[in-house]
């Protein structure tokens, strides 16, 4: 059996998905929609001429062959083509993010399950293998106790109009972190700016408070020329790094940490600190393309009632803290609970 494929956009994002998907011997990409005709020359190569080209999403939507709508459209689109692809009983895979709020997303899962298809949404790093290895590290025990989490996601340019650049990079380290703690923050606040004078945050520094104790800070800029992609987690026992565009190395764990005593110093009354200082190890992460990962996953969702991995109460749990983050900004950065 295969999945008929409709993808909706293509834009920067959309051919890796087409690509992705065509790449999966279950699917079939059948038909590719965007307003703009120059978007389909160099398809071609990548899935081959037999596939239709429209401009219309009803064309796709309203297409009885079709099983699934894939929508890589600008953010403020997501939701009211995603319902009505769901109402048509289309499997439908989003990009980040589904809508701004949580009560949009859950009222998008409920439409799914009226119609017993399938939502799914992109966070792309949750099927990162560096990502994965950090989890790894995290459950073996191998960072001990853990104090916080620092993210950063910065470059220069793809500057986006559509949303602020909280909604575009933040999210993706709010989903890892997520994704680590299996909890999501209950307060956060947010200093943004707009260098460039734009509408929107080009710039912003977001604190997050967890339910366990975590602290998460997260630094994202469009207006960086220093490109970083880092995940730092610091522990008791030892601190791992996650570079994702160091592909050598991914990962790299220090054995050196700093925790506290079960017993008290009895000759100074005082708490005795534990120090661990050990080896610097870069774990062995098998690469592989986290997008190849995430379109297959999708299909092994509908194909064989695997679990979703990206669900829309996960997405939910996102944007309640952006948009909580929004209103931090707003409001000279008080901190704010995430509701």
């Amino acid at each position: 059996m295969s999945l008929r494929v409709g993808v909706i956009g293509l834009g920067h994002w959309g051919p890796n998905l087409v690509r992705n998907f065509s790449s999966n011997p279950r699917v079939d990409v059948v038909a590719v929609c965007d307003a703009r005709p120059e978007a389909f020359e160099n398809l071609g190569a990548t899935i081959g001429a037999d596939f239709k080209r429209c401009s219309d999403i009803r064309d796709i939507i309203g297409d009885p062959d079709i099983d699934a709508v894939v929508i890589v459209t600008p953010a403020s689109s997501h939701a009211e083509i995603a319902r009505q692809a769901l109402e048509a009983g289309k499997h439908v895979f989003c990009e980040k993010p589904l809508a701004f709020d949580g009560e949009t997303i859950l009222a998008l899962d409920r439409t799914a399950k009226e119609n017993d298809v399938q939502l799914m949404i992109g966070y792309t790093f949750l099927f990162n293998a560096g990502i994965l290895k950090l989890r790894d590290l995290m459950c073996s025990d191998r960072l001990g106790k853990l104090y916080y989490m620092k993210a950063t996601r910065t470059h220069m340019g793809l500057v986006r109009q559509d949303v602020n650049v909280v909604w575009d990079l933040a999210a993706h380290d709010v989903a890892i972190m997520n994704f680590l703690l299996g909890e999501r923050p209950d307060k956060v606040s947010v200093v943004g700016s707009n260098p460039l004078g734009t509408e929107n945050s080009d710039v912003a520094f977001i604190s997050l408070q967890y339910p366990s104790g975590v602290l998460g800070q997260i630094h994202v800029s469009w207006v960086d020329a220093n490109k970083l992609r880092t995940m730092e987690l610091v522990g008791s026992k030892a601190r791992a790094i996650f570079d994702d565009l160091n592909n050598l190395e991914p990962v790299r764990l220090f054995e050196k940490g700093i925790g506290v005593a079960d017993t008290i110093e009895p000759d100074f009354g005082a708490f005795r600190y534990l120090i661990n200082d050990g080896d610097i190890i870069s774990p062995k992460v098998h690469v592989v393309e986290p997008l190849r990962c995430e379109t297959d996953a999708f299909v092994d969702l509908i194909l064989d009632d695997k679990p979703n991995p990206a669900s829309a109460v996960f997405a939910a749990d996102v944007s309640a803290v952006l948009s909580a983050g929004d209103k931090s900004s707003a409001n000279n950065s008080a901190l704010q609970t995430v509701n």
